[in-house]
């Protein structure tokens, strides 16, 4: 018997190659590993978890795609209820299509689970002024924002332009 040469030497040897590699992995697997649904989802080797699910959100509304942005950051806040960030990342995807009223909402479960972090109240202050109308609300927010933060820094610059922005708003509205 001949052996073949040339190019169908090479894909005879890579054949043989695969198919010995395959069989010695087959039978070298172990065979007492718990089965799939066993296995907890975050130990799987491409689970996504919260956090992937939120990064995918942040590109997404880098990118402007709002409602994919919804949609994956509604995942991470379903993945991880208790993460106030989740939450007002979420709150950003809803106020970007200003739905004030869900991202309202979504800022008070990140109040409740975490009323010491700043850029909450920042928010906050942005949903009531700018979707529910609110300049009072909006000034407590950014008012309580301002006490969290060094008076130096450029958020509270921002904050402080946009206070002095409400007060004409304020002394404008119909009595």
């Amino acid at each position: 018997m001949r052996l073949p040469s040339g190019p169908l030497a090479i894909v005879v040897a890579t054949f043989v190659a695969l198919s010995v590699g395959f069989v010695a992995g087959y039978a070298l697997a172990p065979r007492n590993a718990p089965p799939q649904d066993e296995v907890s989802a975050s130990t799987a080797p491409h689970s996504i978890g919260p956090e992937e699910y939120a990064q995918l959100g942040m590109q997404s509304l880098e990118s402007g795609d709002f409602a994919s942005a919804e949609r994956y950051l509604r995942r991470a806040a379903d993945l991880a209820p208790e993460n106030a960030g989740a939450h007002a990342d979420l709150a950003v995807a809803l106020m970007y299509q200003r739905r004030w009223q869900e991202a309202h909402g979504e800022l008070e479960i990140a109040t409740r689970l975490s009323p010491e972090t700043p850029e909450v109240y920042l928010l906050q202050g942005v949903v009531y002024r700018d979707g529910l109308g609110d300049a009072a609300r909006a000034r407590e927010s950014w008012e309580k924002f301002l006490e969290m933060v060094p008076a130096n820094s450029t958020q509270a610059d921002t904050v402080e332009q946009w206070l002095e922005g409400l007060g004409t708003i304020e002394s404008e509205a119909p009595r």
